[in-house]
């Protein structure tokens, strides 16, 4: 068994057709049937029931599809650290949430590639449960989250600052002249929040849950551009964090008193650290953010 005949192997599985699996490594349909035969010959078993137009995986092909997927992951982790011994990992692979990669991460990401121009920052946006399962999957070095609770044990991570989860509305609002603001008075407030499946928007209708509030959800977006534009064209008001305050000074923020602060975490994987660049973007974000 190859390597090679692995990666046929899983592309079949994919596509339960060979000449869509050929197609994508960009071979002919007649070599990867007959590696997959080979295949089958050297494990004894049948690992495809073949019919007119695709084929179905086996139970054993099944079993062999998932040890084959976990050795590819080696693979590639294999091959990640073979090319970072000689550059000390010359690029590091970041995922960040919204708030974040909207406010915190900019400006960061700007300073460390001044104070380090030979080490290359790649960037993934997309909600804290999908790149802790990134970090899980050794695809990224570092998740940039904002949570209440802090990761479990299994994880390193270093608390970069507190941040609370403001509403904001536009400056002619009634209730632009507040400083605080209690989730009884949103009942009738038209709200543009996050779609569901992000962690803030699920934390924001749990506390509404909890105070019996139904709120007004007038839109959802996975973009904080559109957040933003609902509130400046005074359609609704949005849930964002307090570091748009700075930023957005046509809007105004309000500490909302059933919110409490949470947790701006920079989290890596506990063996990641033994990578010089990972190294020195841990020291580089203390030196940024010293703890209190």
């Amino acid at each position: 068994m190859t390597i090679t005949q692995i990666e046929y192997f899983i592309a079949v599985c994919k596509y339960q057709n060979f000449s869509k699996a050929a197609e994508e490594l960009h071979i002919s349909q007649p070599g990867i049937s007959k590696s997959m035969r080979e295949l089958e010959e050297e494990c004894g078993v049948a690992l495809f029931e073949r019919n007119y137009n695709n084929i179905v995986i086996t139970k054993e092909g099944e079993i062999l599809l998932e040890s084959a997927q976990k050795f590819m992951e080696h693979c590639h982790e294999l091959d990640r650290t073979v090319h970072s011994l000689a550059c000390g990992k010359a690029i590091l692979k970041i995922g960040v949430v919204p708030m974040c990669g909207n406010t915190v991460f900019p400006r960061l990401h700007s300073d460390f590639l001044k104070a380090f121009p030979d080490i290359r920052i790649e960037t993934i946006e997309d909600t804290a449960s999908v790149l802790y399962d990134l970090l899980d999957q050794h695809e990224i070095d570092f998740a940039l989250c904002v949570t209440n609770h802090l990761p479990e044990e299994h994880y390193k991570y270093y608390i970069l600052k507190k941040s609370h989860l403001e509403l904001f509305v536009p400056k002619s609002s009634p209730l632009s002249g507040k400083k605080t603001i209690d989730l009884n008075e949103l009942a009738n407030v038209p709200l543009v929040l996050f779609s569901d499946h992000f962690g803030q928007t699920k934390y924001i209708r749990r506390m509404f849950s909890l105070n019996n509030i139904h709120p007004l959800v007038l839109h959802q977006t996975s973009q904080v551009f559109t957040i933003l534009e609902y509130i400046r064209s005074h359609v609704a008001a949005g849930f964002l964090s307090e570091e748009f305050a700075a930023q957005e000074t046509d809007i105004v923020p309000l500490r909302v008193k059933q919110f409490p602060a949470a947790y701006i975490n920079l989290v890596w994987a506990q063996d990641k650290a033994r990578y010089p660049s990972v190294r020195k973007f841990i020291q580089f974000v203390k030196a940024k953010y010293p703890e209190n």
